[in-house]
């Protein structure tokens, strides 16, 4: 009995090590390796719509600062730099009477992270791509415009986490 016992540990502790998971950190992009600190510069806008690139910067950073230390480009040992390429409001449904009901918003932003001291990229990727559905209220256009605002904030914050996974995992 004792034998069965120690082969479930020991098949157990075998799956449970080899199963992927493993603490929040700098994950296992090597090139990443001997990064401790990120600078993060105001992302540039491309677009048509003012301040976008200022709630999604924030939203990179919130989630960059608990995994690297978040310093200016004079003290950083890489640059995180972002682009805003695309902010697009698409119709998704319409009433009976063909006014529009909800928006989708879609942004895309492209990324590079350089190493500072030899200025080699460590990880790049220009085209990232994500979007949030949002309710339009055709008897406040404040009310619309609040919705829109928080979609770009709720988009901005899962962008940002799919960065983070993408660039520490090495995708």
């Amino acid at each position: 009995m004792k034998i069965i016992r120690y082969l479930f540990i020991f098949f157990f502790a075998i799956s449970a090590y080899g199963c992927g998971y493993h603490t929040l950190g700098k994950g296992d992009n090597p090139a990443l390796s001997g990064i401790n600190s990120l600078a993060i510069p105001v992302f540039k806008n491309d677009t048509y719509r003012p301040d976008v690139e200022s709630v999604i910067t924030t939203a990179i950073v919130d989630e960059f600062v608990n995994i690297f230390d978040v310093a200016d480009s004079g003290r950083a040992d890489a640059v995180l730099y972002g682009t805003v390429i695309a902010y697009e409001l698409t119709p998704v449904s319409y009433s009976s009477k063909a006014v529009i009901r909800e928006y989708r918003l879609t942004i895309v932003i492209s990324i590079k992270v350089l190493r500072k001291s030899d200025g080699v990229v460590l990880w790049e990727d220009k085209n990232i791509r994500d979007y949030e559905d949002f309710t339009v209220d055709t008897d406040a256009l404040m009310a619309t415009k609040d919705a829109e605002r928080s979609a770009l904030v709720k988009i901005s914050s899962d962008t940002a986490r799919l960065v983070r996974e993408h660039m520490l995992e090495g995708f």
